[in-house]
């Protein structure tokens, strides 16, 4: 793990995993973009830091629990690729899926995420009903 991009990506993955917005924060750059696969109401794009942390503390807050296993990371010259799975648990509905992050790196530092499930229509029903923020 040696790559720049692939430290740059599992530390990006370690920040959204504690929350620490200071670290994802030096990481990214200010308009940065993540792209949240799928039809759910937490789905779409968030443009800019603070719609982007925003979007992820309404993630941690709509679960009971979300939590992410590291799996591997892959790395190209301007991007790289987290594989993880998470689990989740949200009342009654519990949550069991791999997820893709693909980062494009934009002069050292993240410029846009993709997020995409594994089984899209599991993370739809899992986050169906989610209130408006």
């Amino acid at each position: 793990m040696d790559h720049p991009n692939a430290k740059l990506a599992t530390a990006a993955w370690a920040a959204v995993s504690a929350g620490d917005v200071d670290a994802l924060s030096r990481i990214c750059t200010p308009d940065v973009t993540w792209c949240a696969s799928g039809r759910g109401p937490l789905s779409g794009d968030y443009r800019g830091q603070q719609a982007v942390f925003d979007y992820l503390a309404r993630v941690g807050e709509a679960a009971d629990r979300f939590d992410s296993r590291f799996d591997r990371v892959l790395v190209g010259d301007d991007c790289a690729a987290v594989l993880l799975n998470a689990v989740g648990q949200r009342g009654s509905k519990t949550l069991d899926t791999d997820y893709i992050l693909i980062f494009r790196i934009q002069d050292g530092l993240i410029a846009e995420v993709w997020s995409v499930a594994r089984d899209q229509y599991a993370v739809d029903a899992f986050w169906s009903e989610v209130p408006d923020s």
